[in-house]
């Protein structure tokens, strides 16, 4: 085996790790619509996949799977308030100082991530 097949053998496993974040990220997602969020197993899930999460809120919007509305839970139909007061919602779930639960940040930094590009989407003010 040569130093080109350790890469590519590294490279797949690398892509396995990130295709298994999105499919757990894609079910939390939909544990969001249904109120069963439990961000501490999310967490432990992806602590051994050594991918940089801190990169996860910039793909909101542009990668498949990282649908704004779904990130928070709502249907692209939702009203302004409905949107709003989701936001609202999951700020106090997600706030370090109220999540009741360590490691929420990046989970808070991708759900205003996701609030801010629905909000230049229908152009609020910010």
């Amino acid at each position: 085996m040569d130093m080109g097949d350790d890469f590519m053998k590294m490279l797949e496993e690398r892509c396995r790790k990130l295709e298994d974040i999105r499919q757990q990220m894609l079910e939390w997602m939909d544990a969001l619509r249904q109120e069963v969020f439990r961000p501490e197993a999310f967490l432990r899930h992806v602590i051994g996949g050594e991918i940089d999460l801190s990169q996860i809120p910039d793909l909101v919007g542009r990668a498949e799977g990282f649908d704004a509305y779904r990130v928070l839970g709502l249907e692209k139909t939702a009203t302004d308030e409905e949107i709003k007061r989701r936001y609202r919602e999951l700020l106090k779930k997600l706030h370090p100082d109220t999540a009741g639960v360590g490691g929420t940040d990046f989970l808070l930094q991708m759900m205003i991530a996701a609030y801010r590009q629905i909000a230049k989407e229908r152009g609020w003010q910010s």
